[in-house]
């Protein structure tokens, strides 16, 4: 095989590598918003859900002064 050849051959299969990266980008470039945005939802619920009584944090025994 000649060089030329080889070379031809190298340089399609990086457009071809570029060509299918580029197609992932895309791909990602769209979810991304959504993931944002569901991010930001589930983020708003666990704030509420530590606004809740239940799931409010209480002093250990450990910080609570011990009386003498």
């Amino acid at each position: 095989m000649s060089i030329l050849r080889d070379l031809e051959r190298q340089k399609k299969a990086i457009e071809s590598e570029i060509k299918r990266l580029e197609e992932k980008i895309a791909l990602y470039q769209e979810e991304l918003p959504r993931l944002t945005e569901r991010l930001a939802e589930i983020e708003e619920v666990i704030e509420h859900v530590r606004q809740l009584p239940r799931y409010q944090q209480k002093p250990t025994m450990d910080s609570v002064p011990q009386k003498e």
